[in-house]
Parts: C-alpha cells; structure tokens; sequence
C-alpha cells in the first residue's frame, strides 16, 4: 500500500457527490468525515436520527477514498520519474569518482526505492487489468438467455437432492499431518498472493436492514455508478441450497455447509459401491467456479443488498456467501453486521484485511456492550451432557482405530466435560469466578486448552462429530423391538436435551439414576437432526478460558444450570481494530455521554480522538419535550421499581393516557420500562374501564415480548406495525402503540410523522443493579477507571436506552412532535445533561401542572393544523 506525500483538503460540499442540497449539519459532517480520514484519527459523530446521517457517512469516505486514489496514482507516477532522475543524475556523478564504493552506496537507497515503486506499479496495472476482465466477463454474462439460467438452476437443485452424513473418523495418523484444506478458514483463505492493495473502507451496522438502506441510498448518487461495493452476510441469510435452507438454525446450517464443502465430487462408480454400506454427502452444486465467478462478477459490477445478492444467487446457481467473500477483496466498500467486523474469528474466515482499512461502525451507541457480548460465552447443562455422551460414544466406536495422540485428546476433552457437569450439578448460589479459579476448581488446570482448540480445529472434530451423530440415526434397525444400543444412546441424549430446553431447570435426581432405554416413537424424540452439534459451544466457551484472566469472569449458575464468560475488557478484543485501521468513525444518533467509550476503547490513542456533535435538522419549535413530574391530582410521579405497580401510580398513569390521548391526534407510542409492567398496566387499564374509554378514540395496540399483539389480534411486528399504522390512516383519532424500552420497537424503527406525533417515556428503565453480572462489570469499572465509574455506566444504560426510544419520531425536516418523560426524576438537572441536545435545549418541566401540558399539547398541534 503506497502512502502518498502529499495531503488532501476536504472539498466543497458541491462536491460530495450527496444526492439531494445538503442541510449545514451535513456539510459540515462530510467535511470533518474528510479531514479525520485524511489525518488517519479517531472520530466519534452523534448526528441525530433522522438527519441523513448514513448518507453523509457514506458520501464523506467514497470522496475521500476517489481523491486518494487519484493521488496515489498519480503521485507513484511522478515518483517514479523523480527516483529515476535522481538515480540517474548520481550514476553520471558516480561515474567520473575515484572511490567506486562510495559512488556506488550513494546509489543504493536510490535503486532500492526505485524497485520496490516499479513493483509497485506493476501490481496496480494488474489489480486494473483484473478489473477491466471484471468488467468485460460481466458484459459477456447479461447476454445469455434466461432459459439457460432456470436450468443450471434445475441442475442444482437436483445435484443437492441427496443429503446425508459423511463417515466421521479421526483417521488416526493422517489428521497429524493434515492441512485444513477442506475447512472453513481454507475456503475464506486461499493461497496469498502479492497484490496492490487499496484503502478499503468497512461500513458496519446493527443489522442488514440498515446496510439495505446504505445501498439504497448508494444507488442515488454518482458514486453508485462506479463504487465497487459488497454486502457479506451468514449463511442463514445467503445460502441457495434448498437442502440447507430448511434447516432450523444457524448452527445447523453452517454444520450442514461445511460437510458439504469438505465432501468429494460423487461418481456413479463410487456411489454403486458404497450404497450398500452408506451413502455420501454430495458436494454442493452452487460452488462450481465458473458459477461463483459469475455472481462474484455481478456483485462488483452493481451495489447489491443481501437480499438481492441472494436472489442473484438463485437466478444464476452460485453460492452468494462464497462469491461475495471471493470479491471483497477487490470491493472498495464492504457493508457488514457487527459480528463479521467486531469478532476476529469471523474476520480470518473472511479473509478480511483491516491494515490501513478505514472503518465506519454506525449505529454505535450500544459498541461496548455488542463487543462484550459478542465475545461472552455460554454453556448449558444439556450442551454439556450432550457433548459427553457423542464423544463417548464417537471414542468407543473408533478407539482401536485413532493414534495414541488423538485418543489422549479425546479423553481429555471428556475430562474437561465431566468436571464442568460436576461444577453444574453441585448445589449452591451462583458464584463469579475467575478462568483460573475455574480450572482450578474443575481440575483441568494442568491441560493445555490451546493445544485442545488446536487439536480440534486440525481434525474438524465438531463436525465429525455432528455427523457421527447424524449417520448412527440412519444405521438399520435390528430384527427386535429394540434399536440397537447406539440408537438407544442418541434417543436418551436427544430426548435430555429437549427436556433441558424446555424445562430450564436441572433434575438433578433423575441425572444421578440410570436410565432404562425403552423404545420410542419417532414422534416423541428430537431428531438429532435437529440438534446443532453441542461441541462448537464448548469449544467456544474452552476458548474464552484462555483469554487474559483479568479481562473477564465466568459466572457459574448451579440454579440456572449454565456456565457464562462476561468480557468485562472489551478493548482487548478492539485493540487490533484499532491499530491495523488507518481511520475509524464511531457515529449514531444518541453517542452522548462518550466519556465511557474513549476510556475504555480508545484510552492509549487519546490525542487521535475527534468528537463532533451535531444538533438536528428541524426547526426549534418541531419538537415540544415535556418532564411531568407530577400527574392529573397533583401527586409525584415516581416509576421506580419498588413504586410503580402501586394502585395509586397505576391510576395516576392510566389519567395521563387517557388525557394525553385526548389531545394528540394520530399516533402515539408510549414505552414502558419491561414487558411485565406493560402487561400489568394493561390489566389495570382493562379492570379500571380506562382502555375501553382510551380505545372511543383511538384503537390500542401492544408489543408483546415474543411478537407483537393489537387488540384485534396476533402477529409478528412487521404485522403490529402495518395494523397500527392502517389504524392510524383509517380511524380519526388514530391508535396508541403500549411498547417495552429496548424491544423490538423501541431501536432502529422509524415512527415518522402520523405514526409518531407523540412519544410516552414511562419512568426511568433501569436494568437490575442486583444481577451478578451488572454488579461485576461495575466493580470491574470502579477498579480500573475509578470510582464512581460503575454508577455512571449504570445510568448510562438506562439513558442510552430513553435516548433511542425518543429518536424514533422527528425523523425528518418537515416532521412535528411532542415528548412526554413521565417521572420526577428527569426533572435533575444531571439527567436533562444526558438527553439529545436538540430536545434538553428546549425541555419543558412541567411544576405548573398537568393541565399546563394539556393545553400547550393542543395549542402545539392546532398551530400545524
């Protein structure tokens, strides 16, 4: 990667390519954007939902990295020029010097620069020469007859028709010298090649919704017509095998993918001899090269969501999770979730290069907690009884054929396994723990998990495994009533499982008893098919045993059955991010307060961080923000846990809705601190007749915390919402939408003008200070950036959380509404601090009385009628 010399200064906002004239707010966003790329810094954006932030973004970097490389061309050019006629001018000196050695190391700098710029220039005209075969084979390729497309597709879909388990052994001896060629890393990571490389930039978001929106937007400016630009996902979301997608979960779609990939090409000769004993796993259709080149061809050519890469996929019978991470490559934006940035796991499997990378995580109000959860671990009791009877059974089926190296490792695999259920089985109240501490108490101190991660990575043991399981279902049945003793096994072990699953609770009797196996109807036990393998989480949970003790705590639960790793540290796992990138733009509509994310993350490069915040784009009377600290009689509003279900809070909450109502037209949204208050708010609205008069003016809508339910009936969100909004457009006085803080309605929804004229905070949603793994992260807090620290990150979560619920209305310029905060404590001048600057500047508290706020509401709305 060549560093040019040069600096750039940020361009007028003309020239940024933004589809629509710019609001100042974005102007000067685009024009920071440019300087911190520029000065390879840190910058941490808060601009309000609403205000175009995602586009700003985008358009800021794609002028930026267009005018870096056009620099970098064109300063290698002169480069060159300048080393050679210097090179040349001290060879003509060197020429007529009586010391020849003297001459010839004044020389040697010279050559060698000039060498390495030539190479350079040599691989920058084959990085272009590829991508003009990019763009030549692609042409080629919108010429051929759709017929042609629907029958590879038919081709496919046939030669994936077969789908069983392969034969799982060790192999002995030939695993210790086997390379991963047919693993997952190996499909990401093909042989390296020297290769001009470019700076990329990784845009990552929430959720492929949002990264949909990022293309969507692209397509309108004049950067969509040449970006080269791609959206990886999971194989959930990407896969076109028709065999793999009806698989129930993730887990077992990647098992699935994997053992498809590893298999061999199946032949009629083979196949006729091994059908008598098993049959094979195909290898999968949709990854034939010319195919992936073909899809990897059209997702460089055009910007592409996930969705219609998959579609894409379909059409033209290639894998879109392989092709797209053949191309990225040679993408110059590549949109991502969180995990596939944030996990280093997922970056290696990628083949994903971050070195002098520029990185835009949106969204990112919520960074330290997804890296902390992203990178926490947990483990049941049935995960673990699970993985202890597959791999005694998988070691007592080929014992006598794995070396002595492998059998060791097995056993003690099984070591670690049975101690961990011995740690579980015990009584006694849940307990924090450090890695040490655990492996201490377990007694598998003196084994090297790295050696045992190693050593199941080598042998894809996970997978053997899960298809060991696989192939003893399908082993026949013998001429008795009863299967036989492998099938007895897989029963017993599925059939604990779902109990497991279902019950939550260990019974801890019934697993100390031997278990009698009885026949069962197929009916009755989970098919092992459907179980995703119990190995991966126990290596993954193995795998954060290793990581620095001081960095996290493993949180064992004997009441709940389970055994969590809790990252405490997240800046262990962002600390490469940061210094392989060469800029990383931290932006979100509520990143306020940041005190907490620069100490943690960005503590060692403190005077690289730029922090802007922008207020909104409407006007200052758009927005009307109310603190009631008071209700309709007069008494104090206090919704803390040990008050707000009284009957005396309820009655006062259920006169504010129904006046509230009153006054708002259209929709209104009010959000509650937790799904079983909501449901007790209901119930007392329903008993006190309070919903029926509510529901004369406007029709009453829930979230519920599997889906969401309206009055009418039941459905998913997307179904609460369309109800809701039909509602809104076809009853006069529109519809009240009860939903929970931090639901699925509360984050990354858009409630724009009649569907959000009003927004209803409830109290304040602290989370529950007594949980044990809140306490620790906030000891953990208090000991390494003071005290008082965990305090603050404690109010944080709860304001963070009141911030997004209230960025889900005024989502444009034109938009209008009115904001409630329904408890006296938001009257505290320290949490006015912690709200968005464009509602805190014009907040209204309310020490006048309820009827001051009715009547404001209704001057408010009549003055844009």
């Amino acid at each position: 990667m060549y560093s040019p010399r040069k600096t750039l200064t940020a361009p007028a906002a003309q020239d940024f390519g933004f589809p629509y004239t710019p609001y100042a707010i974005q102007e000067q966003l685009m024009q920071q954007l440019f300087l911190v790329l520029e000065r390879k810094q840190i910058g941490i954006f808060e601009s309000p939902t609403g205000t175009g932030k995602s586009l700003t973004l985008t358009c800021g970097a794609l002028t930026w990295l267009r005018q870096h490389e056009q620099l970098v061309r064109a300063e290698l050019l002169q480069r060159i020029g300048e080393v050679e006629a210097e090179l040349c001018r001290l060879q003509a000196a060197s020429a007529q010097a009586e010391d020849w050695i003297t001459a010839q190391s004044n020389t040697r700098t010279q050559r060698e620069e000039l060498a390495q710029l030539l190479r350079l220039r040599e691989l920058l005209q084959q990085k272009e020469q590829q991508l003009d075969q990019i763009k030549q084979r692609r042409k080629q390729q919108q010429r051929p007859a759709r017929r042609a497309g629907e029958l590879l597709l038919q081709a496919a879909a046939a030669a994936s028709a077969e789908d069983i388990a392969t034969e799982p052994e060790l192999n002995s001896d030939e695993d210790e010298e086997e390379e991963d060629e047919h693993t997952d890393h190996a499909l990401a990571e093909q042989p390296t090649e020297e290769r001009f490389r470019d700076v990329q930039i990784f845009y990552c978001s929430r959720t492929h919704s949002q990264l949909a929106q990022i293309v969507t937007e692209l397509r309108k400016t004049p950067h969509g017509q040449h970006v080269r630009c791609i959206a990886l996902g999971s194989r959930q979301q990407l896969c076109v095998n028709a065999q793999v997608r009806r698989l129930p979960n993730l887990a077992l779609v990647n098992e699935r993918c994997l053992d498809m990939a590893q298999a061999k090409p199946s032949s009629h000769a083979n196949a006729s001899k091994k059908a008598p004993q098993s049959q094979s796993l195909s290898r999968c259709a949709h990854k034939a090269p010319a195919q992936l080149q073909k899809l990897s061809d059209a997702a460089l050519s055009e910007p592409l969501d996930i969705e219609e890469l998959a579609a894409a996929g379909a059409a033209c019978g290639a894998c879109p999770y392989y092709a797209t991470r053949a191309a990225q490559a040679q993408a110059q934006l590549v949109l991502l979730p969180y995990s596939l940035l944030l996990q280093r796991s997922a970056r290696q499997q990628l083949g994903i290069d971050l070195r002098g990378a520029i990185i835009i995580v949106d969204e990112a109000h919520n960074l330290l907690d997804t890296i902390a959860q992203l990178h926490s671990s947990e483990l049941s009791l049935g995960q673990l009884q699970l993985a202890r009877q597959q791999l005694a059974a998988y070691k007592e089926r080929y014992a006598r054929r794995l070396s002595s190296a492998n059998l060791l490792r097995l056993n003690q695999l099984l070591f670690v396994v049975r101690r961990l259920l011995q740690l579980l089985e015990s009584s006694g109240e849940p307990r924090l723990l450090r890695t040490y501490q655990l492996s201490a108490e377990g007694d598998f101190y003196n084994i090297d998990l790295h050696a045992l991660l190693q050593f199941c990575s080598r042998t894809r043991l996970a997978q053997k495994l899960h298809a060991f399981g696989l192939r003893l279902q399908r082993e026949p049945q013998p001429s008795e009533n009863r299967p036989p003793p492998t099938q007895q096994l897989l029963q017993r072990l599925a059939a604990q499982h779902q109990q497991c699953l279902a019950g939550g609770k260990r019974k801890q009797s019934a697993a100390k008893e031997p278990v009698t196996p009885q026949p069962q109807p197929k009916s009755t036990v989970m098919p092992s098919s459907a179980v995703p393998s119990p190995l991966r989480p126990f290596l993954a949970f193995l795998e954060t045993l290793t990581s620095n003790a001081a960095d996290g705590r493993v949180l064992l639960n004997p009441k709940t059955c389970t055994l969590k790793y809790l990252l405490l540290n997240p800046a262990e796992h962002f600390a490469d991010i940061v210094s392989e990138a060469r800029a990383l733009i931290i932006a979100g509509g509520t990143m306020q307060p940041t005190h907490e994310l620069t100490a943690q993350l960005f503590a060692h490069c403190s005077e690289r961080v730029v922090e802007r915040f922008y207020s909104h784009v409407v006007p200052a009377d758009a927005v009307q923000p109310f603190v009631l600290p008071t209700g309709p009689t007069g008494a104090k509003l206090c919704f803390n846990y040990a008050q707000r279900a009284s009957p005396a809070m309820l009655q006062e909450l259920s006169m504010v809705l129904q006046n509230l109502c009153g006054v708002l037209p259209a929709g209104v949204v009010c959000f509650l601190p937790s799904y079983d208050y909501l449901d007790t708010v209901y119930g007392h609205l329903e008993q006190s007749g309070a919903l029926q008069r509510i529901g004369q003016r406007k029709r009453i809508f829930r979230e519920t915390a599997g889906s969401g339910s309206g009055s009418g009936g039941g459905g998913g969100v997307e179904q609460l919402l369309q109800q809701y909004a039909d509602a809104i457009g076809q009853n006069a006085g529109g519809a009240l939408l009860l939903s929970v803080v931090g639901g699925k309605l509360s984050e990354g929804l858009n409630f724009a003008d009649d569907l959000g004229r009003g927004v209803i905070v409830v109290g304040m949603p602290y989370p529950n200070r007594t949980a044990p793994e809140l306490k620790e992260r906030m000891r953990h807090l208090d000991d390494t950036l003071g005290s008082g620290a965990g305090n603050e990150y404690y109010e944080n979560l709860c304001m963070k959380a009141v911030n997004q619920c209230i960025g889900r209305s005024v989502r444009h310029i034109h938009d209008y509404a009115c904001v409630y905060l329904l408890d006296e404590r938001y009257a505290s001048a320290r949490i006015q601090q912690k709200l968005p600057a464009w509602i805190a500047q014009h907040i209204t508290v309310a020490n006048d009385g309820f009827g001051a706020v009715q009547a404001r509401t209704a001057r408010f709305f009549k003055a844009r009628s």
